[in-house]
């Protein structure tokens, strides 16, 4: 194999095999005249690989038309059995004034190739870089108190990246505080302060419920959200819901066990019908 390469300038691709079978499969090919179900390129290559002039320039041929090839590819040009749709059709569904996916769906491509053939072409400019986020400043904010929206707004950035980085920092072992003020939300109804307010006047939730203008539902939810906060003192005793409840502490139950009743046989059964004929019979 090293001489090979040695005199060819790459690898052998095919496998290596005997002079008899060479000779035969060639006999095969000339019979069934393969030659001609081959391309016109292929006859060509085929060519010109007999003649012993070309055997020298080979390796440095095949190395030109490689450094040419990745030259093509990389300035954007495809071969033409990979171009679904040509740029003179790109070029006038970009004219009709349709955006990224609506060209993709009509020329049968995907979002991503149309994106880029459009961008090669100038059409759409070019894919921007993506900013850099300082995370150390996204732990500052979150230590001073911050929640994710409240930190996204300031550094203008998405509230999933807020929440992503902080993510990061938790399986690094870094310690994130939680906010201890009510998250930035528009439609509160009641807030923590108020509701606190409200219960230290004491009362049953639908009482509450119509002080504060909200459903009897959402002030059992918001009493256990803020017990679970440590903002209102947990319950002394287990509190007991519904009428089983109080039936059951009021009737206690019997320390005498019952004892299981005995199944009745189908021998029991014939007993007792042979009983009573005998008592019929007898009156």
């Amino acid at each position: 194999m090293d001489d090979y390469r040695e005199k060819w300038g790459f690898n052998r691709q095919t496998a290596f095999v005997a002079a008899d079978t060479a000779a035969r499969l060639r006999r095969l090919a000339l019979k069934r005249n393969l030659g001609a179900h081959g391309s016109a390129e292929l006859l060509a290559k085929a060519r010109a690989a007999r003649r012993r002039k070309d055997l020298a320039r080979r390796p440095e041929a095949r190395l030109k038309d490689g450094a040419a090839k990745k030259q093509l590819y990389a300035s954007g040009w495809q071969p033409r059995r990979y171009r679904k749709v040509d740029d003179r059709t790109l070029r006038r569904l970009a004219r009709e004034g349709l955006d990224t996916k609506r060209i993709a769906r009509k020329a049968g491509l995907s979002i991503d190739q149309t994106r880029s053939r459009l961008q090669a072409l100038g059409l759409l400019p070019p894919h921007r870089r993506r900013r850099l986020v300082d995370r150390q400043r996204i732990l500052a904010l979150r230590r001073e108190g911050l929640w994710p929206l409240e930190i996204a707004r300031r550094m203008r950035i998405r509230r999933q990246l807020v929440l992503k980085i902080l993510w990061i920092f938790r399986g690094q072992g870094v310690r994130v505080p939680t906010p201890r003020r009510p998250r930035p939300i528009k439609k509160r109804r009641v807030t923590d302060d108020e509701f606190l307010r409200a219960f230290r006047r004491a009362g049953t939730p639908a009482q509450m419920a119509a002080r504060l203008g909200v459903s009897r539902a959402y002030v059992i939810y918001k009493t256990w959200y803020l017990r679970q906060r440590s903002l209102i003192a947990p319950v002394s005793r287990p509190r007991t819901r519904g009428r089983r409840a109080k039936l059951r502490r009021a009737r206690p139950r019997s320390s005498r066990r019952r004892l299981p009743v005995p199944r009745r046989t189908r021998k029991d059964r014939r007993r007792g019908r042979e009983s009573r004929d005998a008592r019929t019979s007898a009156d």
